[in-house]
């Protein structure tokens, strides 16, 4: 993943591309470094969740692709969220009946849902990542938002204090993470998760999930 941000932030700084076009070439850029050693038609190759914010002068131009998330603080209104929760879809009952009271050392909920999720990503009917295939960038969500002071973009396990545990409301977030930082942000995620090890209170897959966060003013 090193690789693709490192593509994406020399495009989005050097090209006029728009940004669902930086995604696309920098995904395709990174494949083809690969393609004579890798088996890029496995569906276990590695994929990862993008997400991006660039100055356009007075406005702020976005782009989501998978489960990340970016909270655009306006000046006037409520914050812009952009969520893409198409991947929420393709966790099969098995797999939620799994992860429901299981045990902290039984890992059969995730490897399921990684399964399942491996023969949908990247298929029309599915869910998109940036994986090996360009097109997965026309099913980005981006745009324009008018009048933007800040952001938070947040991986997805950075993002729980708001979407499962429902510790604060975006605004809240928002200034937490201006006033604090995204390290102390990822470290209350880490204090909720660990209040409920087994996902018996919040359920999901994991005690803890990956989290990263970029906090911006602007």
């Amino acid at each position: 993943m090193h690789q693709l941000g490192s593509q994406l932030l020399w495009l989005a700084g050097n090209s006029g591309l728009r940004l669902e076009e930086v995604l696309a070439e920098s995904i395709g850029a990174v494949a083809a470094m690969h393609r004579d050693a890798c088996d890029l038609d496995h569906p276990g190759s590695p994929c990862s969740t993008v997400a991006m914010v660039r100055c356009a002068g007075s406005a702020l131009e976005y782009l989501v692709l998978s489960d990340s998330v970016i909270a655009l603080d306006r000046v006037n209104g409520e914050p812009v969220v952009i969520q893409d929760k198409s991947v929420d879809g393709f966790a099969s009952d098995n797999a939620r009946a799994a992860s429901s009271g299981r045990d902290k050392s039984d890992k059969s909920a995730l490897f399921t849902l990684i399964r399942e999720q491996q023969q949908v990503r990247n298929r029309p009917g599915g869910y998109w990542v940036a994986q090996v295939d360009p097109s997965a960038a026309d099913h980005a969500m981006s745009g324009f938002v008018e009048e933007v002071r800040g952001a938070a973009l947040l991986s997805d396990g950075a993002a729980l204090l708001v979407t499962d545990f429902r510790a604060m409301d975006w605004p809240a977030l928002l200034t937490f993470a201006y006033e604090q930082g995204p390290s102390a942000l990822i470290a209350a995620t880490r204090e909720f998760e660990d209040r409920d090890p087994d996902g018996s209170i919040w359920p999901r897959y994991k005690h803890r999930d990956d989290a990263t966060a970029v906090v911006c003013r602007l």
